[in-house]
């Protein structure tokens, strides 16, 4: 997706309603700038649509054939980020 995202949204949608659930384990990147903030203005994520999803599809797989997971959230997002953007 282009748009950014809360993050602590996106585990409460994920955990609602669920006891089963003993931990969240979350990653996510941020856009930083450099160390006096003023040479990056943005970064742009290009990708190939299918062939990124169907590489995080069989990523999200093999971890859910590998560990007991109660559930997967993937996002991930491409176009242009500001510094401090998800």
């Amino acid at each position: 997706q282009e748009d950014d995202f809360d993050i602590a949204r996106e585990i409460a949608v994920l955990t609602r309603s669920r006891t089963d659930i003993g931990a969240v384990v979350s990653f996510s990147g941020i856009c930083r700038a450099d160390e006096d903030s003023s040479r990056i203005a943005a970064l742009t994520l290009e990708h190939y649509p299918g062939m990124a999803e169907e590489e995080i599809k069989r990523h999200v797989d093999e971890a859910m054939s590998r560990w007991p997971l109660n559930g997967v959230t993937v996002i991930h997002r491409v176009g242009r980020f500001m510094p401090g953007q998800n």
